[in-house]
């Protein structure tokens, strides 16, 4: 595995666990202060869309299903970010 595509996995994987920390935390906590959402929305772009599912996240299997699609959306951006990153860092000749 090269260096570009070990750089694209771990922002990935840094994605993934952001969403996985956000929405472990409001599912502990409940709700939360503002402060947090806003910290959420700049660190996880694709929790915007759990506005339009709002009614679907009612039950647990809705829940978890917009959570996972969240979570895999995040972390699809972060690898993108980890893409370009890594075209500046490493251009090939």
């Amino acid at each position: 595995m090269s260096r570009q595509w070990k750089l694209i996995a771990a922002c990935a994987a840094v994605g993934f666990l952001f969403a996985a920390f956000f929405f472990v935390f409001v599912g502990v906590l409940g709700a939360v202060e503002g402060t947090f959402y806003t910290a959420m929305v700049i660190f996880c772009p694709p929790s915007l869309l759990a506005i339009p599912f709002s009614e679907v996240m009612r039950d647990k299997g809705g829940l978890y299903a917009v959570c996972l699609l969240i979570g895999f959306l995040n972390s699809g951006f972060y690898a993108a970010i980890g893409a370009a990153i890594a075209g500046q860092l490493w251009k090939s000749d």
